[in-house]
């Protein structure tokens, strides 16, 4: 859990990521609107501009004078130039021309307007004679100014040009128009980038908020908390999701009961492998190298007479909790239960290492906690029991056996019946073990050597070794013991 934590922390949520992306594009409609309507703004004051320009221009060709040598009217051109701001034209000036570009009489321009849109050129034209402003204006360069110029040629009937004539509007007051425009849009893309931001957040919030409890519910379930439910509170996906997350959380509730249950009757790696199993099981077997223990209650036909059903059962039980417990520790499978005797397995269905030697401490540790539960049963007036304990160690054929509706996971073969048949020689706690598997614990235990004995459908005698104690209580120390003796070696 802390682990997955750790690779989620600094990772933008899905509820922020959908909050940008609606913000972004919310922003991006916004902008370029804006920019739109900005464009559009000059375009038509542009268009404006450009719409004046022609009207002079065609009211100055028809109000030319109409004597032998035609001429402006400069009256009127003042006129014009002057009240230019009360008539709203930004007219700063009118340059006349003869058609050889000598200034003509009637020029005029207007003073106030050409500092405000020019003020350069304003102090330039300051001083001097009035010819030499007109020409000064004629020369000059109007790129970083805030003016306009337009040029018109003047033409008679047959196409000859006869003046021409250079108007300058400011551009002051247009400019002006302009940057409020692009301000009012900026406040109006910003007031909606806030709101699509707001809105988009809420939203977010809205949608993401069941997802959010579902990948919280999915950590803990990772987690093994299984009893993980979510509300189902919609018919859309996020109420499909909701429902699949509830019954995905039931099936693992269900198959963690199965599991347990399993565990209840065979080992925890036959129950896992059961349910790990993709297809059909296999009802073929293999060929394993196993250490089989058999522990049977000595005497114990006897001792059932006396007592009640449920009696016997729950002393089974009192002992069988004990050594199950010490079977599972020592990582044995328990194959099976027969009356008063359990079957254990080392080294299927998974291979283990140092079978023989965890068979050899399982059986020693059983009848010391045998031992010590029979003392404390006996100070409460309690009946007790003692076991007969036989480890032997071969190849067994090991697989499910029975059909598809019923079958078992066992060891089966010569190997496996001799070690029940060692088993039966036993007394009551007592350990004996065969000669194979003597062989592989030879080092770690103490035993006592027993005369061999003719078992049943065995034609020679079986040799038996009798275990007294271990000379490692635990796997840790049997392979220290080990590793010490090869370097001694």
């Amino acid at each position: 859990m802390a682990k997955h934590s750790d690779q989620t922390r600094g990772r933008w949520t899905l509820g922020v990521k959908l909050s940008l992306l609606v913000s972004a594009l919310v922003l991006g409609v916004s902008a370029t609107m804006a920019l739109f309507v900005a464009l559009r703004t000059a375009q038509d004051h542009r268009s404006a501009m450009n719409r004046q320009v022609r009207s002079m221009g065609q009211l100055f060709g028809v109000v030319r004078g109409t004597g032998s040598v035609r001429r402006f009217d400069p009256t009127l051109i003042r006129m014009f130039v002057e009240h230019a701001h009360e008539m709203g034209t930004g007219l700063c000036f009118v340059v006349l021309l003869d058609a050889e570009e000598r200034v003509e009489p009637g020029s005029s321009f207007n003073v106030h307007l050409l500092r405000e849109a020019a003020p350069s050129l304003a102090a330039r034209m300051h001083t001097g004679t009035e010819q030499e402003r007109f020409e000064c204006i004629l020369g000059w360069s109007f790129g970083e100014e805030s003016i306009r110029t337009f040029r018109l040629h003047i033409k008679d009937k047959d196409g000859t040009t006869i003046g021409k004539v250079l108007f300058g509007f400011s551009t002051v007051e247009m400019d002006a128009q302009i940057r409020a425009s692009i301000w009012t849009n900026a406040e109006i893309t910003l007031a909606a980038f806030l709101f699509g931001l707001i809105g988009a957040f809420l939203m977010a919030r809205h949608f993401t908020r069941p997802i959010r409890q579902m990948a919280e519910a999915m950590q803990r379930v990772s987690a093994g908390q299984l009893e993980q439910t979510l509300a189902v509170t919609s018919r859309d996906e996020i109420g499909t999701l909701a429902s699949t997350f509830n019954f995905m959380t039931r099936g693992l509730r269900e198959r963690e009961r199965i599991r347990h249950t399993f565990a209840r009757y065979v080992s925890d790696q036959v129950a896992e492998r059961i349910l790990k199993e993709q297809d059909e099981l296999d009802l073929r077997g293999e060929l394993r190298k196993v250490t089989v223990l058999f522990l049977d209650i000595r005497g114990f036909t006897t001792l059932s007479e006396d007592k009640e059903p449920r009696e016997v059962v729950s002393l089974l039980n009192d002992y069988f909790e004990i050594i199950i417990d010490i079977i599972f520790r020592y990582e044995g499978t328990i194959n099976k239960f027969i009356g008063d005797s359990i079957m254990a397995i080392y080294g299927a269905p998974h291979a283990i290492d140092l079978p023989e030697a965890r068979a050899a401490l399982t059986a020693v540790e059983i009848q010391r906690a045998v031992g010590e539960y029979n003392w404390k049963r006996l100070q409460e007036g309690k009946a007790v029991v003692n076991f007969g304990i036989g480890i032997h160690s071969g190849e067994a054929i090991a697989g499910n056996i029975g059909s598809a509706r019923r079958m078992e996971y066992t060891v089966i073969g010569r190997n496996v019946n001799l070690a029940q048949r060692i088993e039966a020689s036993t007394r009551e706690g007592q350990i004996l073990i065969s000669e194979a598997t003597y062989a592989k614990v030879s080092d770690i235990v103490v035993t006592r050597s027993k005369e061999a004995v003719f078992m049943k459908g065995i034609v020679e005698p079986i040799p038996l070794f009798e275990v007294v104690e271990m000379k490692a209580n635990t796997i840790k120390e049997i392979k220290k013991l080990r590793q010490s003796g090869e370097k001694t070696a």
